[in-house]
């Protein structure tokens, strides 16, 4: 009961947001069914309540004062937005659909609970691409909920702002100020955005093919995304001597992310959604805007035709088309700080989609976006870190052999995509056209310090993408009878080494101890006894017991570092003379301004502290489970 009550606030914020997202939704888009309604209201509510609350917390901290402030405007809202009965207009759903969307709930749900699994020995998490993510989120959301990192500096890399688009992760630590587990604050923003995703896609699918049966397909393309490293498999089967179902549930390695396989292109939920988490508002504002987008082309192109009025369920309605193009621009420039690559793939497809459809009309989109954006580009610009971006780039993660690359990651994909154009109207392969820069560009210019980061814009050509193959597929099964066994083949083509890959993720194999039992203690002391302004030396890892506690850190994970663009080698070596203690060490604690130095099991094996030199110098002020911290300089004030 004790848990329920003080899980109450966050719950009822979140339900809060998603209300009013709706409820605005309902005065924009005056004609629209619940179904769109509600996919574009959670996502706004949530968004919205992401950005109230961080712009509160820059102000105020991040508290139950600002918390409450936050909740209070958003009662509000209810109240100025006055929520009738012709704001909700009847949506009786067939027993297809609930099976549909309870499906995909319980699928989430499942696989979201993993995420973060604290149990009595310490903390998990699946699937296993997130083991090295976490940490560093972890990092990002403590140091909101425990540090009031406001205005934000980088919490693994001392001396830098923050310039990680990190919303989502803003989010996760608000509501946990607001009384939800760790476990519970990241889970339900993963689950309501996701399945908001789910009927994003659809609609859009919808919007695209006027295609039932591919809107329902388009998720599942999406989502199970892969190549075709399903063909490793069965060799993997045969040499493991193993029954088929128990071989499955304990897959000996990925089939979609595998560089000794030269599979690069991933799984959409186990390679980006749950590592890379700023890609859980990225998506669906981007569909969110292709969805806008699509509405003004098809009533400025339809403008005074009587014959052909917009009936479709999914079709939006803001009584004027030119407010399609200004609400899609007020998210867009929404977008730097929750996915920087999603928004600079959002301006630059809409540079072209100006000029294939032509008119002035499209100011409405770009003054609002750059409005909004221009703040945050100024934030994330100037960060003292080395840009290698925009260099030529060939190929994007290609390896030596091309042929086999393109065919393992796109082959049967790009097939059917171009097949798939033929049989769309003129209309919508000129929409489409534009987007294929998300897969141009990556395969020609480096975005990213790491190439492979490049699938950060890459994933915007497959979600419009999938639609098309969708319908082609659905074309397939209802134009003859006897397709319908190809157009299962090829659908399991695409989508079987992303369900190999998500079935590893929700198996034994991929729950992986992240924290042990003694890391959550040392944790918990450090959030106790060391101010929340310390500056704590610690071994540069990517489970660094900092990461729950909030405190900044000297340096935390090269490979986190690296991937940022930050260069760090010069810092690796301040850390290592400082762990061997003396009269370096001593220059550097004061050139740096260190507050207390974390010697534990990886200080000793990898950084050989002198242990002796600590003890002799400086009082622990935390001494567990082979974990000692030492003061360093007199403490602050929090």
């Amino acid at each position: 009961m004790q848990f329920l009550f003080s899980l109450l606030p966050s719950l009822l914020i979140t339900l809060l947001a998603c209300g009013v997202g709706v409820l605005l939704m309902g005065r924009l888009l005056t004609e629209a069914e619940l179904q769109t309604r509600l996919c574009f209201g959670v996502v706004i509510g949530l968004t919205g309540i992401a950005w109230v609350g961080f712009l509160l917390a820059l102000a105020g901290g991040l508290n139950w004062l600002t918390i409450g402030i936050t909740a209070a405007i958003f009662v509000v809202a209810i109240f100025f937005l006055r929520p009738t009965a012709r704001l909700f207009p009847r949506l009786v759903f067939s027993g297809s659909t609930v099976a549909y969307y309870g499906c995909w709930f319980a699928f989430f749900s499942w696989l979201f609970s993993r995420v973060i699994v604290v149990e009595a020995d310490g903390l998990s998490t699946s699937p296993a691409n997130n083991y090295g993510d976490l940490a560093f989120h972890f990092s990002v959301v403590t140091s909101f909920a425990e540090a009031n990192n406001f205005p934000p500096h980088n919490p693994i890399f001392q001396g830098l702002k923050f310039t990680y688009p990190f919303l989502i992760d803003f989010l996760a630590a608000f509501l946990h100020r607001a009384g939800a587990d760790w476990a519970t604050a990241f889970f339900l923003p993963n689950l309501i955005l996701s399945l908001a995703l789910v009927g994003l896609i659809e609609l859009l699918t919808e919007q695209l093919t006027q295609n039932r049966l591919a809107a329902r397909l388009a998720p599942l393309l999406f989502f199970l995304s892969g190549g075709a490293g399903f063909v490793y498999c069965m060799q993997d089967w045969r040499q493991s001597n193993l029954g088929w179902w128990d071989f499955l549930w304990h897959l000996p390695r990925g089939y979609t992310k595998n560089d000794e396989l030269d599979l690069q292109w991933g799984n959409m939920l186990t390679t980006l959604i749950v590592p890379q988490r700023s890609l859980l508002f990225g998506i669906p504002v981007f569909a969110m805007i292709a969805l806008l987008w699509w509405q003004w082309i098809q009533r400025r192109d339809t403008e005074g035709d009587q014959k052909t009025p917009p009936n479709s369920a999914a079709v939006l309605h803001l009584g004027g088309e030119n407010k399609y193009l200004l609400l899609a621009g007020v998210l867009a420039g929404l977008m730097p700080l929750l996915h920087a690559h999603g928004f600079f793939s959002v301006m630059m497809v809409s540079v072209v989609m100006a000029f294939v459809f032509f008119s002035w009309d499209w100011l409405a989109f770009f003054f609002p976006a750059g409005v909004l954006a221009l703040p945050q580009a100024v934030w994330l610009s100037g960060t003292g870190t080395k840009s290698s971006l925009f260099k030529p780039h060939w190929g994007w993660a290609t390896g030596e052999d091309f042929p086999k690359f393109l065919a393992l990651n796109f082959g049967l994909l790009l097939l059917m995509l171009i097949i798939a154009w033929f049989f769309q109207n003129a209309r919508t392969r000129r929409f489409y056209a534009p987007f294929l820069l998300c897969f141009i560009v990556p395969h020609i210019v480096l975005l990213a310090p790491w190439p492979w980061d490049n699938i950060k814009v890459l994933l915007y050509w497959y979600l419009l993408s999938c639609p098309l193959v969708a319908a082609l597929i659905a074309r397939l099964v209802q134009s003859r009878k006897w397709l319908w066994p190809l157009a299962t083949l090829l659908f399991l083509a695409l989508t079987l080494a992303g369900a190999l890959d998500v079935l590893r993720g929700l198996s034994p194999v991929e729950k992986l101890r992240l924290f042990d039992a003694e890391q959550l203690r040392v944790a918990e002391l450090i959030k106790q006894r060391l101010p929340i302004r310390a500056l704590v030396l610690s071994a540069p890892i990517h489970n660094s017991v900092l990461a729950l506690s909030g405190r900044q850190m000297v340096m935390g994970y090269p490979g986190h570092l690296w991937s940022h663009g930050i260069q760090f080698s010069e810092r690796e070596r301040d850390v290592k003379t400082m762990y061997q203690g003396g009269a370096a060490a001593e220059r550097l604690f004061q050139q740096y301004g260190i507050d207390y130095v974390i010697v534990g099991p990886v200080e000793y094996t990898e950084f050989n502290a002198d242990e002796g030199y600590f003890a002799e110098k400086y009082s622990a002020v935390i001494d567990e489970a082979g974990y000692r911290v030492y003061q360093i300089r007199p403490g602050k004030k929090n």
